[in-house]
């Protein structure tokens, strides 16, 4: 009996011992994972969101697109070795205008940002949300395109809160950033406008030639990897332009992205009153 006991305490005393073992050793797998081979990811610009960092290195599962609904922008992979290209379209929405960009894009697997007026998305909450939850960027133009310069930086600011507030309820976030009509700029502007101001490296003078064809050929002539191209969604000709050139553009190695992902895809950190015209030419507050 007392042999009995005796072997019973041991086989007790070694199990207790395994699962001792058992235990220290998932704790110490489980510090190695997640803290030793923890990377700590950030945003290079916190103003305009983290998360598409984690995008471009494959960090994000599978159906967090979901939890991102009412951010600006549904993140997504972004190819950094590719050429890099942003599209901007300016002064929309327009309603069927802008829905067929969206289109357009979509079927390319490209993303834009769409500078919008306060006043039309006003008048086009809906075309506002189908922007944002297609992936595409919302960024601001002004409440009325007006002359910036000529007002106070309050008054500038009156301009952006009005655009900010309409875009907010519209689709439940706020532009990202803002675009000064004509790309006029004094320091009025640079106090009222708490973000970058966001210009542009290829201008396709669309509002001018309203043409396709010239459309077209203006961006193939002149876009390179790091620009930003300035279209308007407003007009069809620009529409159908953007229809033809998406597939032309991507045949020959290019990723057209919104702003926000050229610059984080880049390592270029922004900031207010930073005049941005490409990925590589920024002129600094």
């Amino acid at each position: 009996m007392a042999r009995r006991r005796k072997r019973r305490r041991l086989n007790v005393g070694r199990i207790v011992g395994l699962v001792v073992i058992i235990a220290v050793i998932a704790v110490g797998a489980f510090f190695i994972t997640t803290r030793l081979g923890r990377t700590s990811y950030a945003s290079v610009n916190k103003s305009m969101g983290e998360y598409m960092v984690k995008a471009n290195d494959n960090l994000l599962g599978k159906g967090t697109d979901k939890e991102f609904k009412k951010s600006l922008y549904v993140p997504r992979k972004i190819d950094k070795t590719k050429k890099l290209i942003a599209f901007t379209f300016d002064d929309g929405p327009l309603k069927g205008n802008t829905e067929r960009v969206i289109a357009a894009l979509e079927k390319n697997d490209a993303r834009a940002t769409f500078f919008m007026l306060g006043q039309n998305a006003n008048y086009y909450p809906e075309t506002v949300k189908k922007v944002l939850e297609s992936g595409n960027e919302v960024s601001s133009h002004t409440w009325n395109h007006t002359y910036l310069p000529k007002l106070s930086a309050a008054q500038v600011r009156v301009q952006e809160d009005k655009t900010a507030n309409v875009i907010y309820k519209a689709c439940g976030s706020k532009p990202v950033s803002v675009r000064p009509p004509y790309g006029a700029i004094n320091e009025n502007v640079k106090q009222g406008i708490d973000t970058a101001l966001i210009l542009w490296s290829v201008d396709t003078l669309d509002w001018k030639t309203k043409n396709t064809d010239a459309t077209v050929k203006t961006i193939l002539k002149h876009a390179k990897d790091g620009d930003i191209v300035l279209m308007h969604d407003i007009h069809k000709p620009t529409v159908a332009a953007v229809e033809k050139v998406l597939p032309i553009l991507k045949k020959k190695g290019y990723e057209v992205c919104t702003v926000t992902e050229l610059l984080e895809a880049k390592g270029v950190k922004v900031q207010k009153g930073d005049k941005v015209f490409s990925a590589t030419d920024i002129i600094r507050k």
